[in-house]
């Protein structure tokens, strides 16, 4: 077993940490509270699974982009379930039946989607060998999400008391292994970080940029969930992306990229975030300095009334 093969099993089991700890977090009533919103179901469904691989299926056509980059950008744009950025979405304002059960339904259908959609976008011609099994793909993302998930919604039921330290201290040592095991694949692959060339660097930002909007514009009238759809929808779950990537695809470069947008992401995300925070403490300071402006001063009488 090579380093690159250790990295992959840390990556899986980081994965599969995250999920326990959200399936111990998620409340059965709020897991399934966004399937009693079709509308909004639609909308972020519409613009997780189809707006943003549409947008990266043009961009692609668009730009002469190695093939490694494609293949990752193709990964990316299927890698919709858990995205990694959920305590943003709570921070920005998102409802907690809102962001839990669109992480819920993502995860859950994740063991259709992941597998369907890498089946007909490597058949299309993007220059990307579709030579990983459908059955493969659906059983690891099973494995990797369905059944923490599901181990985790039972705790959360039956042992709450073993629930609640799972789902507070888990997520912080899963990120750290994520990120070990994505910075160890890039240090694997590191000749492919000069070979990928700007054109890719600005292609992610271009696809960042424009998933913020388009779910932003879909996410309804409500700011937290126009916030949360838009973290979703720009979010990608690198873990099974990177997995697939390396074990199936040979071409380094698929590897990095994948790497690269996480690296790239963060920041947009920020600076997002700091956009809808200044948003919405607008109308609140204006209000401020209204009240402010309007408040009557203290009477205070004159020379000539108080000699009188």
């Amino acid at each position: 077993m090579d380093a690159e093969q250790v990295i992959l099993l840390i990556l899986l089991a980081a994965i599969f940490a995250s999920v326990l700890a959200l399936g111990c977090s998620a409340k059965p009533a709020a897991a399934v509270s966004l399937w009693r919103r079709p509308g909004l179901l639609l909308r972020s469904l519409t613009a997780m699974y189809f707006v943003a691989p549409v947008v990266t299926l043009l961009m692609m056509e668009l730009l002469p982009l190695p093939r490694g980059v494609k293949i990752g950008l193709v990964l990316l744009s299927i890698s919709c379930a858990l995205p990694p950025n959920w305590k943003k979405m709570r921070a920005l304002g998102g409802s907690s039946s809102y962001v839990f059960g669109l992480l819920f339904a993502t995860t859950l259908l994740a063991v259709i989607t992941v597998p369907l959609s890498l089946e007909v976008l490597t058949a299309m011609p993007l220059a990307a060998d579709a030579s990983v099994s459908p059955l493969n793909v659906a059983g690891l993302v099973g494995i990797v999400f369905f059944v923490p998930m599901a181990l985790g919604m039972v705790l959360q039921r039956f042992a709450p008391r073993a629930a609640n330290p799972i789902s507070n201290a888990v997520p912080r040592v899963a990120g750290l292994l994520l990120l070990a095991s994505l910075l160890g694949l890039l240090a694997c692959n590191f000749s492919g970080v000069w070979e990928i060339g700007l054109l890719s660097y600005l292609t992610i930002a271009i696809l960042v940029l424009a998933s913020l909007a388009l779910g932003h514009l879909l996410g309804g009238p409500e700011p937290g969930d126009r916030a949360t759809l838009a973290i979703a929808t720009a979010s990608r779950f690198p873990g099974v992306a990177a997995v697939i990537a390396a074990s199936n695809f040979p071409d380094k470069n698929a590897v990095v990229i994948i790497v690269v947008y996480m690296i790239i992401t963060l920041p947009l995300l920020n600076a997002y975030a700091r956009w809808c925070k200044n948003r919405a403490a607008a109308p609140f300071a204006e209000t401020n300095q209204e009240v402010i402006e309007g408040t009557p001063t203290k009477y205070a009488p004159t020379a000539t009334e108080t000699k009188s």
